[in-house]
């Protein structure tokens, strides 16, 4: 009997050290010790609903406002802040398409822009441009009338646009004033569906140089621009 305890001594001994090893592992290198031992068997095809990465991709870092010196640097400053939400959120697979930029209106009455909503969609056609979005110029397109109220994308048949133009999506927003600020909302619309694939919005202050874009700016006037569509 005192034999049989002596034997089984060692095999204790030997169990106990090795669960106080497992125990005393970080809980990573436990985690990871569990996964092999457990050897699950994999997927023979991977889930049909994930989407490959080259698809979707979600980025969490924040994105570098610049700032300028002058307020025409300021304004330059928050355009390229809304192209850089704007190339982050879309769907990659959606920059094949051809987009058109629109003249941003007044969040208040959609039938009517001004200076500010025309050069936040001038600068904003500069900013995708360079970053390689097809943008077409829908002012050289055949009998398309410019006028002192701009272009707006929510006036025209969205068909017509699309069959008339290689246009897959429209760039387009509003502007809304807010105390001593102007809320400025971007969003690009594909012109199949209707949905939105991607959106941005800044802010901009009520100064000078804005308050003059808003109510002082000259008015265009009424123009035709035949092209050779």
């Amino acid at each position: 009997m005192h034999d049989g305890i002596i034997a089984i001594r060692p095999f204790i001994c030997i169990t106990v050290l090795s669960a106080a090893f497992f125990i005393s592992l970080p809980a990573p290198a436990r985690a990871e010790a569990e996964v092999q031992e457990a050897q699950p068997t994999p997927y023979s095809t991977p889930p049909t609903d994930i989407f490959p990465a080259s698809d979707r991709k979600v980025l969490t870092e924040p994105l570098v406002l610049s700032t300028g010196r002058s307020p025409a640097g300021r304004f330059n400053a928050r355009i390229i802040f809304l192209a850089d939400q704007l190339e982050r959120n879309v769907d990659r697979k959606s920059l094949a398409n051809t987009f058109v930029v629109t003249s941003f209106t007044n969040l208040n009455k959609v039938t009517e822009t001004s200076g500010l909503g025309r050069l936040i969609g001038e600068n904003l056609m500069h900013e995708l441009q360079v970053r390689r979005w097809q943008v077409f110029e829908i002012r050289m397109a055949k009998d398309i009338s410019i006028n002192d109220t701009g272009e707006f994308s929510l006036s025209r048949n969205s068909a017509q646009i699309k069959n008339s133009y290689p246009l897959g999506g429209i760039v387009t927003g509003t502007y809304s004033m807010a105390g001593n600020d102007i809320i400025i909302n971007a969003r690009v619309v594909d012109i199949s569906t209707g949905l939105v694939i991607s959106s941005a919005q800044t802010h901009l202050p009520v100064d000078p140089f804005t308050e003059m874009l808003l109510y002082n700016s000259d008015k265009l006037p009424e123009m035709k621009i035949v092209g050779n569509r």
